[in-house]
């Protein structure tokens, strides 16, 4: 929770400091390229925190082999996935014009496997329930990417939205990776020895093959919707866009921390899940009305902040996220329970369900609304 709060501040005041620094049409190259970034890395790392979250608890001494492993070959998965988008660049629409070249495509290929590594590394605090630690690099990577942005607001006037974001990636991934390998999963090992359980390879391919899969249609409503807009609206509309939709994902990204929570818990001690369950709705309950009702009278004077354009553009929208952020706290509650209790298929067929709901909508209606 205190994490999504200080993103929250921290990346909103980053998007704002960027629509007073840079035109509405840098903005729409840079957070397009961030909404790439953050679908090709999460066809690994957004899909692989629930495994870590359920198998991380009752790991044992495999606990550090497991990180590992997953780091190394997640990120390979998604070199490959960044390198494929770039052949394409082309069909991506002129937002993403500014990646072309050999030199560009490298960082940007070297951009989205750090990207992988920092959020696995999110899941791999939560799941060695060390969860605190999680708001400590989030602050100290929103808080160097909002001096580089403002560095380089004059240097790189087209990328430096793109670039701020990316290099301030490393102040966070490289201390919290050694304190991870060198402290937490010593420390781990050493609590849960007594009734440490290392899943088998089967058991992880089992969990995966359900939970992966729902993972997958899951990155898609949330990743692959700003990539479709992007490529079909010019930049200056992705821009208004782009940081209505951060709002509006800044407040799910509640109930989806406390639905992770939950299924750490769940799986250290099944027996308390419907005792936890209970209590996280309430808690969500707690919370989220007051926050999507502001979200939906204030839509207009939040927008504002960021310019009349925004205001006058994207209000209908952020009014629709809010409502949208209420369901969203009932689903994720259910699907950390599934988790919890590895029934992953039934999670995936929830979730493949959603992605086909969301898509066509999508499709059938940008055309019409653009």
């Amino acid at each position: 929770m205190l994490n999504t709060g200080i993103s929250a501040v921290l990346g909103l005041g980053y998007w704002l400091i960027a629509a007073h620094y840079y035109s509405p049409s840098a903005v729409g190259q840079g957070s397009a390229a961030i909404a790439a970034m953050k679908l090709l890395a999460g066809l690994t790392a957004v899909t692989l925190t629930g495994a870590l979250a359920r198998f991380i608890p009752v790991a044992g001494r495999a606990t550090g082999r497991l990180i590992f492993r997953t780091y190394v070959g997640s990120s390979v998965v998604v070199a490959l996935g960044a390198g494929i988008f770039l052949l394409t660049l082309n069909t991506w629409g002129p937002s993403y014009r500014f990646l072309h070249g050999s030199v560009n495509g490298l960082g940007f290929i070297l951009a989205i496997v750090a990207w992988n590594v920092l959020t696995l590394q999110d899941g791999v605090l939560t799941g060695l329930r060390s969860a605190p630690w999680v708001p400590v690099g989030n602050t100290v990577f929103s808080a160097v990417k909002l001096a580089l942005l403002v560095g380089l607001a004059s240097v790189l006037a087209t990328s430096g939205v793109f670039v701020s974001w990316v290099a301030a990636i490393a102040f966070s991934v490289v201390p919290l990776g050694l304190l991870v390998f060198r402290r937490l999963v010593p420390r781990h090992i050493k609590a849960t020895e007594e009734h440490a359980k290392p899943p088998t390879l089967r058991e992880i391919g089992r969990f995966l093959a359900g939970d992966y899969t729902g993972s997958l249609f899951s990155l898609a409503v949330v990743y692959l919707v700003p990539v479709i807009i992007a490529s079909q609206v010019s930049s200056e509309d992705n821009a208004y866009f782009y940081i209505t939709t951060t709002i509006g994902g800044t407040v799910n990204l509640l109930a989806i921390n406390m639905g992770a929570s939950l299924t750490v818990e769940g799986s250290h001690d099944p027996a308390r899940i419907a005792a936890n369950t209970r209590a996280a709705l309430k808690r969500m309950a707690r919370i989220m009305l007051p926050i999507c009702g502001l979200l939906f009278i204030g839509a207009p004077y939040i927008l504002g902040v960021f310019g009349a354009g925004y205001a006058d553009a994207a209000t209908p929208l952020l009014r629709w996220f809010a409502v949208g952020a209420l369901l969203r706290v009932v689903m994720e509650t259910y699907f950390a329970v599934l988790r919890a209790q590895s029934r992953t298929s039934g999670l995936a067929w929830l979730q493949g369900l959603l992605c086909v709901l969301v898509l066509s909508l999508t499709l059938l209606l940008l055309p019409a609304w653009a």
